[in-house]
């Protein structure tokens, strides 16, 4: 009998850590009250019903577990209205934590996804909520995690990475040309997994994902578009700029891929989104890398 290998993502969904958000730069009280904003959360909540959790619902591989961790300051409405995502997407889990390292809470969010079962492998991906998969994401990481697997070089004391570093570039605050292809040169947290022992000290959030080629053994693929990292004003990372390589794409290619490869509505997504940041349309932000090598 093989190795059971249960695949399962974490989503931080406003979850106040002790790492990984800007606002934490601020007093906690401050950054907490930033956080939880009605605005802010509406905006959240756009992304994440509309663009993150219908590119899972696509998957042609549904045997998989999606973990919002959130904290456990988040107010009665915005659980409430997590909660009753759960009948439309029921490969949705909740794990609400207190505030803590991310490697702590992550090692928690990725045990609530094995729902009591037993497990001899996680390959755990990482996700935004504001970012999307492609339909085929989940079937071909647990595909490449079992050869990784059969091969040895994932065992359970060496985890081992799978990276996909081809995607699309949604730049929001531009009303045209918004959508770009581009090849990593480096992981993403997006549409990277890890494949380890449940009881493992290591997970995808364990090493910053621009380092993790220098800290794990690494499958990459540069191929497929797997991935919609999108761009915007309120993105809570360092202002990301579209590589100096990038491809930009046509309106008409942008919205078949859209529907075919990421299982997404672009008649209804795109005029919502365009609706969500009129006030950014045009924005300085998200400009090409020329700098790039």
């Amino acid at each position: 009998m093989g190795s059971v290998n249960k695949v399962i993502g974490v989503c931080r969904f406003s979850y106040l850590g002790e790492s990984g958000f800007q606002l934490l730069k601020q007093n906690p009280k401050d950054a907490e009250t930033e956080l939880y904003a009605a605005d802010r959360m509406e905006r959240r909540f756009a992304y994440f019903e509309n663009i993150c959790l219908p590119s899972l619902a696509a998957q042609t591989d549904r045997d998989f577990v999606l973990v919002a961790l959130i904290g456990d300051t988040m107010p009665a409405k915005h659980r409430s209205r997590l909660k009753r995502l759960i009948d439309a997407y029921p490969f949705l889990r909740i794990a609400t934590l207190e505030s803590t390292g991310p490697l702590h809470a992550s090692r928690r969010a990725f045990w609530r996804g094995l729902d009591d079962q037993d497990a001899d492998f996680i390959t755990g991906f990482r996700i935004d909520d504001d970012d999307a998969v492609a339909r085929d994401y989940v079937e071909k990481t647990r595909a490449i995690a079992g050869d990784l697997i059969a091969m040895g070089w994932a065992t359970a004391e060496t985890p081992a990475a799978i990276c996909f570093h081809r995607g699309l570039y949604w730049d929001m605050k531009r009303t045209q040309s918004a959508f770009w292809d581009v090849r990593e040169i480096q992981p993403l947290g997006l549409a990277s997994a890890m494949v380890s022992h449940p009881e493992s000290r290591h997970n995808i959030y364990r090493w910053n994902h621009r380092k993790l080629t220098g800290q794990a053994r690494c499958w990459i693929d540069p191929h497929d578009p797997m991935f919609i990292r999108t761009l915007h004003n309120h993105n809570d990372s360092v202002r990301t700029k579209i590589p100096s390589d990038a491809e930009q794409l046509s309106a008409g290619d942008a919205v078949a891929l859209l529907r075919d490869r990421f299982g997404l509505d672009p008649d209804q997504l795109l005029p919502l989104m365009a609706k969500l940041h009129a006030g950014d349309a045009d924005a300085p932000g998200a400009v090409r890398d020329s700098n790039r090598p």
